[in-house]
């Protein structure tokens, strides 16, 4: 019954940050941008929970209505990484100027790309799996 409840928790998580990450994706892409220059770019440090990842590193300003604004948020939804070598490829490919995205309601809050769409479509495929594995788990104990 243990791991019935642990896979229904796991699914659960994987559903709620599909939805997350849906959710932001479709606001994001509504929000309005304004040209954006880039003041560093290079690949950051590994990440912690996976040595080979590493995540981009990207910070720019910009301005809404007269304020400048500075931020290194890259991807609407949290930190996407990935091997060395694509992130440098991605870096190097941001264009200067380039169009920043923010948040109409706080223009301190802004990102550069939307995350991949696969990353909502994992997490969902994932949860669904969890919790039918739960279900089956619970009547089969």
């Amino acid at each position: 019954m243990a791991y019935a409840l642990l896979s229904l928790f796991a699914g659960a998580l994987a559903l709620w940050m599909a939805r997350k990450v849906y959710t932001a994706v479709r606001i994001g892409r509504s929000w309005p941008s304004v040209p954006g220059r880039i003041l560093e770019r290079g690949v950051g440090s590994p990440m912690k929970a996976h040595g080979r990842s590493y995540l981009p590193h990207v910070k720019y300003r910009y301005t809404v209505d007269g304020t400048d604004y500075t931020n290194d948020q890259v991807y609407a939804v949290g930190s996407v990484g990935g091997y060395r070598e694509r992130v440098q490829k991605l870096v190097d490919g941001l264009p200067d100027p380039l169009p920043v995205r923010y948040d109409p309601q706080d223009p301190a809050r802004s990102f550069l790309l939307l995350n991949p769409g696969w990353i909502a479509w994992l997490s969902l495929a994932f949860g669904v799996f969890a919790i039918l594995l739960a279900l089956v788990q619970a009547v089969t104990s």
